[in-house]
């Protein structure tokens, strides 16, 4: 009998428990707000500018929502798509919650969670906005001298490939450039670096560091006849003052009879 109450009193109490678990899932919020930049700045919670506050869940079941800042109403809507446009600036700079009351088709309404954003004006994001510019570019020009150290340590001294000018070559995959310093072809490498204007690689022709861009396979063609004309223009002007000299040398035997 002692064996049997015991039993009884715990599955009461794992009775009891499962049902009092029932309210606290209930509590899983349906609905939520989004609240996205439409033009202005956003870094992290600090926001500035035209932003949106939206609705997110399943809205066939919603009647209207009520939009709020603080206790203030923002908006009340009562048609889909339930997202509503404000400016920051209408408000006093500092931390604000934004959230929303949903009001369901069935009579029963919902608040959302909060979310917390700082407002700020807009002499105080004008200076953040220039600090981050700052710290990225500050970095970037950190990256781009420690890599070109790297490349100029590993690369010193490196004979270039020769190539017969104007011969077709492969550029591999990751394409070919033209050198804005000679004018010739040569393939991207890998040890080259992206930056946001175009990529900074080491001509294999001349050796200097150069900014390029990826050339179409017609433009690479081009620049391999064009290094092939230009061979060829230089061998017809070194060929053609030794025939004159030549000629003088015959000339001479004439001057004589």
């Amino acid at each position: 009998m002692m064996k049997t109450k015991y039993i009884a009193i715990i599955i009461l109490v794992l009775t009891s428990l499962l049902f009092s678990a029932q309210p606290a899932l209930a509590q899983d919020y349906e609905y939520t707000v989004h609240v996205r930049k439409d033009f202005g700045y956003s870094w992290a919670n600090d926001i500035q500018g035209s932003f949106s506050i939206a609705l997110i869940g399943d809205e066939e079941n919603v009647k209207s929502v009520n939009f709020f800042i603080d206790d203030e109403i923002l908006a009340t809507l009562d048609s889909s798509p339930f997202r509503y446009q404000f400016n920051t600036e209408d408000f006093n700079p500092g931390a604000h919650q934004l959230y929303g009351e949903v009001f369901l088709k069935d009579g029963s309404s919902q608040l959302t969670p909060a979310l917390i954003y700082d407002f700020l004006a807009r002499e105080t994001s004008s200076q953040q906005i220039k600090k981050i510019f700052l710290i990225i570019g500050g970095i970037l020009l950190g990256v781009i001298a420690i890599v070109t150290f790297v490349q100029t340590v590993f690369l010193k001294g490196k004979k270039q490939g020769t190539r017969e000018p104007g011969a077709p070559r492969s550029y591999g995959l990751m394409g070919g450039t033209i050198c804005p310093k000679c004018g010739r072809p040569f393939p991207r490498h890998i040890y080259g670096m992206n930056l946001v204007v175009g990529r900074l690689d080491r001509c294999d022709n001349c050796g200097k560091w150069v900014m390029t861009v990826r050339a179409t396979p017609e433009v690479l063609r081009m620049a391999e006849e064009a290094e092939l004309e230009a061979v060829k223009a230089d061998e017809t002007e070194t060929i053609r003052p030794a025939k004159e000299r030549d000629n003088l040398e015959d000339t001479r035997f004439f001057d004589d009879l």
